[in-house]
């Protein structure tokens, strides 16, 4: 299956550096914009299935807005933890885009904040002055706000499908309705999530279970989501609903969250740990099936080498390391975890 005739879209400027000891791995916010910039087809479908769009995946119009100032304001959601994990009580990502012409805002969020209104304006906000600024002197002045989605992963009641807002002149009686659509990721599960073309949200279906009580039946529901998700990512990669680079990066950040949890909350569990890392020889060969043609070994250990060093990386480990592991350079293991959207393309 060839990948190449997808349009791809720029990657953010700020992702790490390839190689680089300091920061080897993508922040949370920075493996949620890479997850969902990884694919147009799957971000089209997405923004028709919560918005009700019509938007044709083969032939929309996509473009990658700068999300520039929302980075420098809110940087603490892109830092890993101390322990070298996404930090998943601080997920804060933000991504804007536009579709045909349509501009969109999409903002995560773990845990509900009471001032999210208030920052999805000041970003649309930035946004509309942007566009502003390209406006020609006499112009009419439109102030044109990105259509907002909130996607919310922690459960609270008190959120509706919308959070209503208002924009209005003080004294003046005129009201813009600004309605935030809700996705409420406690309301899905796996099949769900497949069924409505919500490809992009699989990894998070496993957030929820950092909190609660430790009990066996929870860490069987835990490893039960785990292997439905990842079962899910090879099914639709092997229907064609998926492509290459996206069933990679599903897999990179659904087993980062997993290990996450299970060293956070489940401090380390062996169960875990182990089905983990089994996961990831089992899944990550599936991928690596279009970028292993051309290597002197042939495909089959061309498939097998790729599947090792993304293994290693989403364990933590330097493409310094992977490489002296695998007796390969650096340079091939860069390449590697370019190919497979783990790292940015280039400097």
């Amino acid at each position: 299956m060839e990948s190449n005739n997808i349009p791809a879209i720029n990657q953010p400027d700020t992702q790490p550096a390839a190689g680089d000891a300091d920061n080897p791995r993508m922040g949370i916010d920075e493996a949620i914009k890479h997850l969902f910039t990884c694919e147009k087809q799957a971000l089209v479908t997405f923004v028709n299935s919560v918005l009700a769009e019509s938007h044709d995946p083969d032939t929309a119009e996509l473009v990658d807005l700068s999300t520039e100032f929302t980075r420098k304001k809110h940087r603490p959601g892109g830092q890993q933890s101390k322990t070298g994990h996404y930090d998943l009580e601080k997920i804060i990502a933000d991504l804007m885009f536009t579709l045909d012409g349509v501009a969109y805002h999409i903002e995560f969020q773990t845990t509900a904040d009471k001032t999210i209104v208030v920052r999805i304006i000041g970003y649309g906000v930035e946004h509309a002055l942007r566009k502003m600024r390209r406006m020609n002197t006499g112009d009419v002045v439109v102030f044109e706000l990105p259509v907002p989605v909130l996607i919310q992963i922690d459960k609270n009641s008190k959120l509706g499908d919308k959070i209503p807002a208002q924009i209005k002149l003080s004294g003046r009686d005129e009201v813009l309705s600004f309605d935030i659509t809700v996705v409420k990721m406690w309301e899905f599960d796996v099949d769900d999530l497949v069924a409505r073309g919500l490809y992009l949200l699989l990894p998070f279906v496993l957030v929820k279970y950092r909190k609660g009580r430790k009990t066996a039946k929870k860490t069987e529901a835990f490893l039960r989501d785990y292997r439905k998700i990842k079962d899910a990512i090879a099914g639709l990669y092997e229907t064609n609903m998926i492509y290459s680079n996206l069933s990679i990066t599903l897999s990179s950040v659904t087993d980062n969250i997993a290990s996450a949890v299970n060293d956070t909350y489940y401090s380390g569990n062996p169960i875990i740990d182990t089905e983990v890392n089994n996961m990831g020889t089992t899944y990550y060969p599936l991928a690596f099936e279009i970028r292993a043609e051309g290597k002197a070994e042939g495909k089959a250990e061309g498939i097998a080498l790729g599947a090792q060093a993304v293994k290693l990386f989403i364990q933590k480990n330097t493409p310094e390391d992977i490489a002296k592991e695998l007796a390969i350079s650096q340079d091939e293991v860069v390449g590697i975890l370019r190919d497979s959207g783990l790292l940015e393309q280039a400097q």
